[in-house]
């Protein structure tokens, strides 16, 4: 027999309004009419750091963070301890050519280059996964970052401060370097987008 939830409880899946002045709470949908980005659960929790792991070295923005650690193979938060790897977390070049890096397992890591945002606060980045190798690489020069990366993916994130929680959705997938547009590569001026970027995968 199911449980019937008390006046105070609150039911995981709500559909809150942005409008409503509500607060979405872990779960929630929140429905957008203007937006053109199809709405899917919040994820996270009231207290959480991103995906449960401490973040004490705070130098890469939430919007790469939460795009490299959804995207990434190996969580490692998850693993045992005698087996956890070395976290890395590396900022590389400046401006428009910064390029961020973190750990994916052992032997891949996952870079990530912020391209800009709309003005409905949706962060977009180009991530991909490289060899660890690489990271050595981008202290002299960001340009080839993706040059070998497996997995390039424009990627939105839709965060919601006030829970510490985020939505990454897909918004492009590229097979291969030369497929990604220019503008989005390090060394491309970040964008402030007058309306969210059209999903180009079905």
């Amino acid at each position: 027999m199911s449980k019937e939830p008390k006046d105070n409880e609150h039911e995981w899946g709500e559909a809150v309004s942005s409008s409503s002045g509500d607060r979405p709470k872990p779960g929630d949908i929140i429905l957008d009419n203007d937006s053109l980005i199809a709405p899917e659960p919040l994820v996270g929790a009231d207290q959480s750091t991103p995906l449960q792991e401490d973040e004490p070295e705070g130098n890469i923005p939430p919007g790469a963070l939460w795009a490299m650690k959804d995207r990434r193979h190996i969580q490692w938060h998850l693993l045992p301890h005698d087996e956890r790897h070395d976290r890395v977390r590396e900022v590389f070049g400046s401006g428009d050519l910064t390029v961020y890096g973190i750990d994916d397992g052992k032997h891949h890591a996952m870079v990530a280059h912020l391209i800009g945002e709309s003005s409905s606060g949706v962060t977009y980045a180009l991530i991909g996964r490289v060899d660890r190798s690489v990271l050595a690489t981008l202290a002299s020069s960001t340009k080839d970052a993706f040059a070998t990366a497996k997995e390039l993916t424009l990627v939105g994130v839709a965060q919601e401060e006030s829970i510490q929680s985020s939505n990454v959705f897909d918004v492009d997938r590229y097979d291969a370097i030369d497929e990604i547009p220019e503008s989005y590569l390090p060394g491309g001026h970040y964008e402030t987008f007058s309306r969210d970027l059209e999903i180009a995968i079905g």
